[in-house]
């Protein structure tokens, strides 16, 4: 477990800088609704909260994000060079499914003072990542990892220490995430359906930033694995039958599209004929695009805080150029 206070030190910081940053919402009542309020005398845009009447000037001013139906969001292992090479940083992305554009992207180096308990602690024996060929049997073994874990958000990913005199700290994965839906619940209130990759954490960050659409069972979280062998096929995907896995028994969907497979589990709430059109396939759209960039390709010797930069700004390059196709 976490020290709440810590996280709530840890959080209000991080909601500030990231209000201040983008614009989005009031750096201090976390307010949506702004208006534009003159310039500075550099020329930059300052904005106003209508409700507290804070006036700030956003760094890098961006325009209101169109409201998502479903948020698709997966995890990433990025290396980078802290007390050795070979360090990992977990990542979080965020999607709108449909439209294909980042909505918010999150990495554990954090710039912020953050308590002990926040930190991540490498104990020396990471989960290995799974490729077994039967997708049935990756879902098992993926849902046993979970159930040795001494506590179900207390994941081992791999060593991630910073160097010795390193600004800023890692933080435990489960923190990340919390920061993460935290921002995201703030820009989108009302977005009812999440697809997330299976990691069992992020289903609890989610039912706590929505907490009071799930509380009216109004909020739907789905875990997808997927196997896919050829992305151009445009074939329907045929169901093939459930299986039930964990510690809760879940029941998942399997579905099989020629060479392809997938497997959907609902969580909370959804209705099981949605299963068919859900995936990954704009997680996975960005992934490829990601690995064709030099800059990113050639980021493992930087450091922590550096890499989280360099994502940011691919995303932003990635958001610019999904936009242009949406427009075309």
């Amino acid at each position: 477990m976490f020290d709440e206070q810590q996280f709530r030190d840890w959080l209000t910081v991080h909601l500030s800088t990231f209000a201040t940053e983008k614009g989005h919402f009031c750096p201090v009542c976390y307010g949506t609704e702004t208006i534009c309020y003159g310039h500075n005398p550099q020329g930059s845009q300052r904005i106003q909260c209508r409700n507290c009447k804070k006036v700030w000037t956003p760094k890098q001013y961006q325009k209101e994000i169109t409201t998502p139906e479903i948020i698709e969001t997966v995890a990433l292992l990025v290396p980078f060079q802290g007390v050795s090479s070979g360090q990992k940083l977990y990542v979080l992305i965020s999607f709108d499914a449909l439209r294909g554009n980042i909505l918010h992207l999150s990495t554990n180096y954090t710039q912020h003072q953050a308590g002990e308990s926040l930190h991540y602690r490498y104990r020396g024996n990471a989960e290995p990542e799974l490729h077994d060929n039967n997708i049935v049997q990756r879902v098992d073994m993926r849902e046993a990892q979970f159930l040795r874990r001494s506590q179900f958000d207390e994941i081992q990913y791999g060593s991630a220490a910073l160097k010795r005199n390193a600004k800023g700290a890692i933080l435990r994965p489960v923190i990340t995430a919390h920061g993460h839906f935290r921002v995201l619940n703030i820009l989108f209130p009302t977005v009812k359906t999440h697809v997330i990759s299976h990691e069992c954490f992020l289903r609890g960050a989610i039912i706590t930033a929505w907490a009071d659409l799930f509380r009216q069972q109004q909020g739907e979280i789905w875990f997808i694995e997927e196997e896919i062998a050829d992305d151009t096929d445009n074939m329907p995907w045929r169901f093939q039958g459930k299986t039930y896995h964990g510690w809760w028994k879940n029941q998942w969907q399997l579905w099989v599209q020629g060479k392809n497979r997938k497997m959907v589990c609902a969580l909370t709430g959804g209705k099981s004929s949605k299963a068919e059109m859900l995936s990954l396939a704009t997680s996975r759209h960005f992934i490829d695009w990601l690995h064709k960039q030099a800059v990113f390709t050639h980021s493992a010797p930087l450091s922590a805080g550096r890499v989280t930069q360099i994502l940011l700004s691919l995303a932003q390059d990635y958001n610019n150029c999904a936009s242009r196709l949406i427009s075309d």
